[in-house]
């Protein structure tokens, strides 16, 4: 078995590879602190376990560099924001597995996922998921930009400028943690 982690923090690495190692000690197991020169052994790692915040690359664009592996992916995270691993399960990754949970529980978890299970972590599954307080208005832009509403057309629909609409999309879009609106609604389709 071919093992990749990319983490940025060394100590996360070192602690990860030498569970493994213990438990899969025919496992080749290769690590990367940032995402140079990671298409290689991406390309012959059975998983690949990737930190979810990478310094030197964003999230999606790791996802897009490791999209002809993203079956393989497993995230590791301590503070995993709910909307990014929504994305990240929309496009194909196996599961997620929290930096701070205990031992039993990623090795658990790595074992379901060999078995060929979607393994993430109940709190990241939606199920106990509650809608952020929006105000009256910026629900309104909510729900225009799940209909999938350009600013101009929900200025219009609302009767408030194009601008005012901008403001509210950036503030809904901080709200949900998510960089743009398709993450936006990638992320409520998953939860519906």
């Amino acid at each position: 078995m071919h093992l990749l982690i990319i983490d940025d923090h060394p100590m996360t690495c070192a602690g990860l590879r030498s569970l493994l190692q213990a438990c899969y000690p025919e496992a080749v197991i290769h690590t990367r602190h940032s995402a140079e020169g990671i298409t290689e052994p991406a390309a012959d790692a059975d998983y690949i376990f990737l930190d979810m915040h990478l310094p030197d690359l964003g999230f999606n664009a790791m996802l897009d560099i490791l999209s002809p592996w993203i079956s393989r992916v497993i995230l590791i995270s301590a503070a995993p924001e709910p909307a990014a691993v929504a994305h990240a399960r929309y496009r194909g990754v196996r599961g997620l597995l929290l930096k701070n949970a205990d031992v039993e529980h990623v090795l658990d978890g790595f074992r379901r996922i060999q078995k060929g299970e979607y393994v993430f972590d109940p709190d990241m599954s939606g199920s106990d998921w509650q809608m952020p307080s929006l105000t009256d208005r910026q629900r309104s832009v909510f729900d225009a930009l799940l209909e999938g509403l350009s600013n101009k057309q929900i200025a219009r629909v609302l009767g408030i400028s194009e601008h005012t609409v901008k403001e509210h999309v950036t503030a809904i879009l901080g709200i949900f943690g998510v960089k743009n609106r398709l993450e936006l609604v990638l992320s409520q389709q998953i939860r519906n």
